[in-house]
């Protein structure tokens, strides 16, 4: 099914990537270093937002099971009376349970894609605040992204302290 599809890899680009940091060497300074899924992983909204999806994805797959178990039983009775009824009727027919079927998929997959998109944007509006906020107070002349090194000194990490004004700037996301 899409939709787990689609889940799994929602699920896995929050993924919290978690390095084993070696410090090496002393600070640079005005450098930053930022784990962007990290945070998002950590954060509440990040959380808020899994876990939504995750019920949501849980409701579009009842609903989705439900929906096909009334088409394969019109499917089924179609299929009773398939030598009483005209070769192209029946053909129309299956075609038409066959792209009702597709249909309802498609439409639950936008559902959950657009729910995703929404939350996924209340996300990043908080993540882009917050890291203005925290390049401002660390000085930082250049962020990278912490997760492409393999290692550093931790005090150029502000992916904590960008997770913390994420969290006071938003704590759920609405996907509905």
């Amino acid at each position: 099914m899409r939709i787990i599809i689609l889940f799994a890899a929602s699920a896995f680009s929050f993924a919290s990537v978690t390095a084993s940091a070696q410090t090496f060497g002393p600070p640079i300074q005005g450098l930053c270093l930022l784990s962007r899924n990290g945070a998002i992983a950590a954060s509440r909204a990040g959380q808020s937002m899994q876990a939504q999806l995750k019920q949501m994805q849980g409701a579009l797959s009842g609903d989705l099971a439900r929906q096909r178990s009334s088409i394969d039983q019109q499917r089924r009775t179609l299929e009773a009376r398939q030598n009483s009824t005209a070769p192209i009727e029946y053909q129309r027919q299956v075609s038409a349970l066959n792209q009702q079927a597709q249909s309802i998929e498609q439409q639950q997959n936008l559902r959950f894609i657009s729910a995703q998109t929404r939350g996924q944007q209340q996300i990043d509006q908080a993540l882009n605040t917050a890291l203005g906020r925290m390049v401002t107070k660390a000085n930082c002349s250049v962020v990278l992204e912490r997760d492409n090194s393999y290692g550093w000194n931790n005090a150029m990490d502000i992916t904590p302290a960008v997770t913390r004004e994420m969290d006071a700037l938003l704590q759920s996301v609405a996907l509905q």
